[in-house]
């Protein structure tokens, strides 16, 4: 199966890619994430989740949350901003 995060560590063997979260926003519609430590906060308006580095909020319009898998999720509908706390 193709995985999109280990093209790009193996295209980037400069850069120190080791044990945090990746996150992917394709044209404002969705969001693709790896590396999450569980989700804090979920409504149509604010999707937040735990990363190793702290916290990420996604705010839009419309969120509906997919996990894919134990540390992978898919957020899809009108993504306005993306936030980091740390």
């Amino acid at each position: 199966m193709f995985n999109f995060f280990n093209e790009i560590r193996n295209s980037a063997r400069k850069i120190k890619i080791t044990g945090r979260y990746n996150l992917v926003n394709i044209s404002g519609e969705l969001v693709y994430v790896e590396g999450h430590k569980g989700i804090t906060l979920l409504s149509s308006d604010i999707i937040s989740f735990k990363v190793k580095e702290g916290r990420i909020n996604i705010f839009g319009k419309n969120l509906i949350l997919s996990e894919l898998a134990d540390d992978t999720l898919k957020i899809s509908g009108q993504i306005d901003k993306i936030e980091a706390d740390r």
